[in-house]
């Protein structure tokens, strides 16, 4: 199992999401699953870079969960089955909130396993994904920990940092295709 942690405020940050995503993801065509809800803010770095991701690459990719048309933890089991059959050869990225380390508030760890969307407020759901994008908001604590208490910047910055990565990852896929590489 691979595992890229990237931080936010790192130079080049952008950069390592892309190159983190391309190494895990290869030439399949990915299609996006932003898992989450803007009613809790913490939770809404899944509706909010899939609302971003929409707007940036204009049609590039399939974007499934949106602020507009939030995908929850608990519609996972729909969304699962509905992209193996709409894109039974894409890579599906899962990108979604979660709790960790207290040093790790403020970190995209992408990886090449599932999301297990609802694990860090102790949810038992379904997983999702062949590469997952994951945003630590806050510290998970013996109780589980607080959605609530994330402040919309930090999700904002997050959610930013993955929509340019991707960008970054489409433009030099395009610019491979031209060079005929």
């Amino acid at each position: 199992m691979k595992t890229f942690s990237v931080c936010a405020s790192a130079r080049g940050a952008e950069t390592a999401v892309a190159r983190a995503i391309k190494s895990l993801v290869g030439n399949k065509t990915p299609v996006f699953v932003c898992i989450g809800t803007d009613a809790v803010t913490g939770d809404s770095l899944g509706p909010l870079t899939g609302t971003l991701l929409s707007e940036k690459l204009n049609g590039k990719a399939y974007v499934l969960g949106t602020l507009e048309r939030p995908l929850t933890a608990l519609d996972v089991n729909f969304a699962s089955e509905f992209v193996k059959k709409v894109y039974p050869y894409g890579a599906v990225i899962a990108i979604d909130a979660a709790l960790g380390k207290r040093e790790e508030i403020g970190t995209v760890l992408i990886s090449d396993f599932p999301v297990k969307p609802g694990l860090g407020v102790k949810k038992n759901l379904n997983e999702i994904g062949d590469v997952s994008v994951i945003g630590i908001v806050n510290e998970k604590t013996e109780t589980g920990g607080d959605l609530g208490a994330v402040r919309l910047s930090l999700v904002y910055r997050l959610a930013s940092l993955v929509t340019g990565g991707i960008e970054k990852l489409f433009d030099e896929n395009e610019a491979e295709r031209a060079s005929g590489d």
